[in-house]
């Protein structure tokens, strides 16, 4: 009525709504609401008809028995006491946007998630002690221990603004860390399907050429940054899986992603450099003339902050004997070292790679790190005879490049 009185056609006989939150569906529904059609609300539209209701103004002001008043009451008695159910309602709230943020949907879906999964997890974590200490109760409720984030795959195809809230709400709330990391890693593969590199080749692709949509590469680098924003807290015991880490750093590199984020990364598989495999740190640079096949200036900046790590402020403690070969931190280090020396023969017979830069990343660690010098050996070996021309002149001066090394690397 409204409407068409405002409207300056005095024969006007069509009016287009184009504002109405869920368009046509919404307002056919709301239409048959009013005419005492019975609407059945469902989990699937009760967003949609909650927004509607409040765009046409179907409240309390006009009816005791209003649409706004049954979508509320939906929401409170089906739909926020339950996990699936909310989530499955934020993810119709997408396309409702920012309607479904006026009438203070979204925040109260995100707000009851997370109080539900940490609910959850209390109650699983008390029932799994009470079991494990002979008790006959069961959690027949509830997932076991490692599963109770069943949700947290729900929320995969979540856009980016809304899922980054809702996880900042869930780690607020206390929940495990290892639970966050599995649910970014979902989520991350879901995302960066096709472009994010993992050890599995059937599950994960390769990094693609990113040059050929620009939308597209700003999308999936700003869902690298998100993760690596959301990712638990830097620590040598931190629960993220180092394959996981060396391929997200591949994918911040491929998509230009922020230096803060890159260092980040970096800072992280340092950190956590006695998990790592050869494959982990074998990270491809951009493309360029006379370009090396791999970034060794990466590894470089990985090694050091394995080298710089502060054992007093690590949660295991300090005070370790460096120089003592049954210290901890002493085999870490040997671990280190036969990572390095195998990096070192993979990069060597690359013909691009200039000998300053292999000698750097040779003498990165300090002299007791090598109990046995067969790994570094070979990789000089294999080094000299990728450039046969260095190889031949090698061989004038044999006894004194044998000399030096032996100086350069045995204790």
């Amino acid at each position: 009525r409204r409407l068409v009185a405002e409207a300056k056609d005095a024969k006007l006989a069509r009016l287009t709504l184009h504002a109405t939150p869920g368009g046509a569906p919404a307002f056919e529904l709301a239409a048959k609401f009013c005419y005492g059609v019975h609407v059945d609300i469902t989990v699937a539209n009760v967003a949609m008809l909650r927004c509607a209701a409040r765009y046409l103004q179907m409240t309390d002001d006009f009816s005791d028995k209003n649409l706004e008043l049954r979508a509320e009451a939906f929401l409170r008695d089906a739909v926020l006491p339950s996990i699936a159910s909310s989530v499955a309602v934020l993810r119709t709230c997408e396309a409702l946007l920012p309607a479904a943020e006026d009438v203070n949907l979204v925040a109260r879906l995100i707000a009851a998630i997370a109080n539900n999964v940490c609910k959850e997890q209390l109650a699983s974590g008390l029932l799994s002690r009470l079991d494990h200490t002979g008790a006959q109760l069961k959690p027949a409720a509830l997932d076991s221990p490692g599963e109770g984030d069943w949700w947290g795959k729900s929320v995969a195809g979540l856009g980016l603004d809304l899922f980054q809230r809702l996880l900042s709400a869930v780690k607020s709330k206390g929940l495990r860390q290892e639970t966050v990391t599995r649910i970014l890693i979902n989520y991350a593969h879901n995302s960066l399907y096709g472009l994010m590199p993992c050890r599995d080749a059937d599950k994960c692709g390769g990094v693609t050429d990113t040059d050929t949509d620009t939308d597209a590469v700003k999308k999936q680098r700003a869902v690298v940054e998100t993760i690596v924003g959301l990712l638990p807290a830097q620590s040598k015991k931190s629960p993220v899986p180092m394959a996981f880490l060396s391929g997200l750093l591949r994918t911040a590199m491929a998509l230009s992603a922020s230096n803060i984020c890159k260092a980040d990364l970096e800072k992280r598989i340092g950190m956590q450099l006695e998990q790592a495999i050869l494959e982990d740190i074998l990270i491809a640079t951009g493309s360029g003339e006379a370009s090396t096949l791999y970034d060794t200036d990466v590894v470089a900046r990985i090694f050091s902050v394995f080298l710089n790590l502060d054992e007093d402020k690590e949660e295991d403690g300090g005070g370790f004997d460096y120089d003592s070969p049954r210290s901890p931190k002493q085999s870490c280090i040997v671990k280190a070292s036969k990572l390095l020396d195998s990096y070192l023969a993979e990069i060597a017979l690359d013909s691009n790679l200039v000998p300053a830069k292999f000698i750097s990343l040779a003498e990165i660690l300090p002299d007791h790190a090598r109990l046995v010098t067969d790994g570094i050996y070979r990789a000089v070996d294999i080094f000299l005879k990728a450039r046969r021309h260095l190889f031949f002149f090698s061989l004038l001066f044999i006894p004194s490049i044998i000399i030096y090394y032996v100086l350069m690397l045995l204790p």
